[in-house]
């Protein structure tokens, strides 16, 4: 398999642009139930047909969404994906989605350091003001990695998730530009200033 081709690096992750290769880890990695209640409010699995005809969907440069997988940038290994989605250009807002899809990988900074890059590159490449992320209330970790990276609460929709006998609120976070440092990027860019 070629190694991923950077577009945005950290000390422990970069961000490129997905690769078909990808695709059979994809598909592993998305059979884990834990996973996908997080991402979706309850869990199911996908099959490689399903990962394939995502990839279509993302493989292409849109106006409205960019998407990178998350790779360890020691191993080169997909551990992630990251987007902005629902790019609005004339009001420079969108909304933020993340995954760590690896459980090895859980709780260990690297969803952070994706988030603040992602976060980075759409205030300073895209002209973003404001980006929002809705995360489920029962995902205390995902919270916490958010307000690490200076999201903070702007609003809750009450007992929109049901798993077995429990309703979960889904909490809207946001993050202004006036609260996203983009000096890595810039350095990265050879803008020091």
């Amino acid at each position: 398999m070629t190694p991923p081709v950077p577009v945005l690096q950290g000390e422990r992750v970069i961000l490129a642009r997905l690769r078909r290769d990808d695709l059979p880890e994809l598909t592993r990695l998305f059979q884990n139930l834990e996973l996908t209640t997080y991402l979706q409010g309850f869990g199911v699995s996908y099959s490689l047909e399903d990962e394939q005809a995502y990839f279509e969907s993302v493989s292409r440069n849109s106006p409205t969404q960019v998407t990178f997988g998350i790779y360890e940038r020691s191993s080169g290994r997909l551990i992630g994906g990251v987007d902005l989605r629902d790019l609005n250009h004339r009001h420079g807002t969108a909304e933020l989605g993340i995954s760590i899809h690896d459980p090895g990988f859980w709780g260990g900074g690297f969803g952070s350091e994706a988030t603040q890059l992602m976060v980075a590159y759409g205030v300073f490449h895209l002209g973003l003001h404001n980006i929002l992320l809705k995360v489920f209330s029962f995902n205390t970790r995902a919270i916490r990695a958010y307000e690490k990276v200076g999201f903070r609460v702007c609003g809750r929709r009450t007992g929109t998730v049901r798993l077995g006998d429990k309703r979960y609120d889904t909490v809207f976070m946001e993050i202004t530009a006036d609260r996203v440092d983009t000096s890595a990027l810039r350095a990265q860019i050879g803008l020091l200033n």
